[in-house]
């Protein structure tokens, strides 16, 4: 039997649909929801909408994302997966609409049907919940699909994008999906529904690339094994040059997420030290960091530097990797 998740779609692509489709975390991702304490997840089913609060620029980010790289909307595909209750479904879309985010489905851990089969570890455990509302999503999707995956670094988002990555790509075969679910503590009858799920998927285009935005863990190099295929961010404003240069959102976009953040009192020195990060990181070219500190110093969104740092050798071999390569560090695969 499966990890209890409910589902809900609000958009059917077109078979022939070819192109970026997002799907995105919302706790600790877009909402600062609290799972790290009993007292936290009994808070969780009684907030209002007015009473959760967005992370300062994600709710800008999204809209960005919604639009894609050209002033002109096109509609992107935007799916988000949330591990609080599914009665919770009509306040944080209630959420979504006050941040003006369009969307087009929502999937919510079904934590009635886990209190009703007494498996509590389910309520905290993320891997296996998170894999299973992944490949129900990809299901619906056309293969023409390219996905592109955010989450954050406080429960195992990177870890379990990688796996979802490799999985559907086939570079873990579908035989060793139990042992490898197992290692990273997912239940052994959850990891044979994902296994089968794994089975029947029709292959698509497969996922580009994973956002993580960093809370937990203060520097990016806690995630150099995982690069090219995921991408450590500090918040929305690394997240947006990425996905600029992904040519996923336009480069307008970058300047009004960087003014989303000032306005919510992000010191533009901050924004500068993580442009200039990302130059350190080979993630983006000096050039064209360059030519953004200048335009976006201009606007006084961001603070001057006296030079961008040079590009740091493991990143730039880390960022060199083939995106065909396995995106799972060995340590999680047994090897």
């Amino acid at each position: 039997m499966s990890f209890p998740i409910h589902r809900a779609n609000y958009r059917t692509l077109d078979p022939d649909f070819v192109g970026p489709v997002f799907v995105a975390d919302i706790d600790r991702t877009y909402l600062m929801t609290r799972f790290s304490s009993l007292k936290g997840m009994a808070r969780i089913p009684f907030e209002r909408a007015e009473d959760k609060q967005d992370i300062e620029g994600m709710a800008r980010l999204f809209r960005e994302i919604r639009n894609g790289p050209a002033e002109a909307t096109r509609d992107t595909p935007l799916y988000f997966v949330s591990a609080s209750p599914r009665q919770l479904r009509p306040v944080i879309e209630r959420k979504m609409q006050l941040d003006g985010i369009g969307f087009d489905g929502t999937t919510f851990k079904d934590w009635g049907m886990v209190a009703a089969r007494m498996r509590w570890h389910r309520l905290k455990e993320q891997i296996g919940f998170k894999l299973t509302a992944l490949l129900a999503n990809r299901a619906a999707l056309p293969p023409g699909a390219e996905e592109y995956l955010l989450g954050d670094d406080l429960e195992n988002d990177p870890l379990t994008y990688c796996l979802y990555a490799d999985m559907t790509a086939g570079r873990i075969r579908h035989d060793d999906v139990p042992r490898i679910l197992g290692l990273g503590g997912v239940l052994p009858g959850d990891a044979v529904s994902i296994a089968r799920d794994v089975r029947h998927l029709q292959r698509g285009r497969g996922v580009k690339r994973a956002l993580i935005r960093l809370e937990r863990h203060a520097e990016p190099e806690a995630f150099l094994d995982f690069a090219p295929g995921v991408v450590p961010c500090t918040g929305a404003f690394q997240m947006s040059i990425v996905l600029w240069r992904l040519g996923c959102i336009s480069r307008a976009g970058i300047g009004r997420v960087a003014s989303e953040m000032a306005h919510r009192n992000v010191p533009p020195a901050r924004l500068s030290v993580r442009l200039a990060d990302l130059v350190r990181r080979a993630i983006v070219d000096p050039d064209d960091a360059q030519a953004l500190l200048d335009e976006l110093v201009d606007k006084q969104l961001l603070a001057p530097l006296p030079g961008l740092p040079e590009v740091d050798e493991r990143w730039a071999r880390a960022q060199a990797r083939g995106a065909e390569r396995v995106w799972t560090p060995g340590r999680y695969l047994g090897d």
